[in-house]
């Protein structure tokens, strides 16, 4: 089974040894367990409120590797984000921006959110969401870090009906009331944990806005493969979550 995986993460996590973590290190990690394309963000843009440095670095990281492509952070907080937003939508592997509400401070029903929706909307870039990164029962101590919550993004949905974001970082019962939202989104499997998590999912919600997402490194890439992989739905309906949910999304 062959995967494009949207969730994955490049360079240093202050709270996590992780000593090889760089592009080719990411590579070849998931090329083990079948991912052939990716969406890569960079950890060094969480905890610094200009995630340009980042995105830069990573976007030169990338310029050769084949199948990975890099889904750069914007921080809506800061005054630069449409300098910021101007540069990056020259880059044209850049299909997609990533949002941390949680991480940089603001919350989703601010004015800058608001445009920044319409601008990307109007540039046909993706947005994505990040609830969380790490469940907040396992952050470090001296962190509060709170995830957007359900009410949040489902009046997000609800504003901006024409955005269809991608919402990553919820977990199963999350997920099951933002599917009673009045509005639009997919989702991916990243925090969704459950006995044949799939065929929970597909109970509400359609299998057609549910994407691969595996959250490597923080998360175990090989058990968030195993969720598609031994899920009891059909062949199709897997390789749908596990590929051409995603390339019919991000055009790719």
């Amino acid at each position: 089974m062959n995967f494009i995986d949207t969730n994955v993460w490049c360079g240093s996590w202050p709270f996590a040894p992780l000593s090889r973590n760089g592009a080719a290190d990411i590579d070849r990690q998931l090329r083990r367990f079948g991912i052939s394309e990716a969406l890569v963000s960079p950890f060094e843009t969480v905890f610094q409120d200009d995630p340009m440095p980042g995105n830069r670095a990573l976007l030169k990281a990338l310029e050769k590797r084949k199948g990975l492509r890099s889904l750069p952070v914007l921080n809506p907080g800061t005054a630069a984000w449409e300098d910021h937003l101007e540069e990056l939508s020259k880059c044209s592997d850049v299909v997609g921006v990533r949002i941390l509400p949680a991480y940089h401070g603001y919350r989703l029903n601010s004015v800058a959110v608001r445009r920044l929706a319409e601008r990307l909307e109007s540039k046909k870039i993706r947005l994505v969401i990040t609830a969380r990164l790490v469940d907040e029962r396992h952050e470090h101590r001296a962190l509060t870090i709170k995830p957007a919550s359900v009410v949040q993004l489902a009046g997000f949905v609800e504003r901006n009906p024409k955005v269809n974001p991608l919402i990553q970082g919820l977990g199963t019962h999350e997920l099951k009331e933002m599917a009673k939202a009045d509005g639009r989104f997919l989702t991916d499997t990243s925090f969704a944990e459950w006995e044949d998590t799939l065929r929970v999912l597909k109970g509400f919600m359609p299998v057609s806005r549910v994407l691969f997402g595996s959250l490597s490194p923080l998360q175990v890439t090989r058990a968030q493969v195993d969720k598609v992989r031994l899920s009891s739905l059909s062949g199709r309906q897997r390789s749908s979550v596990a590929r051409r949910n995603a390339g019919r999304y991000f055009g790719i």
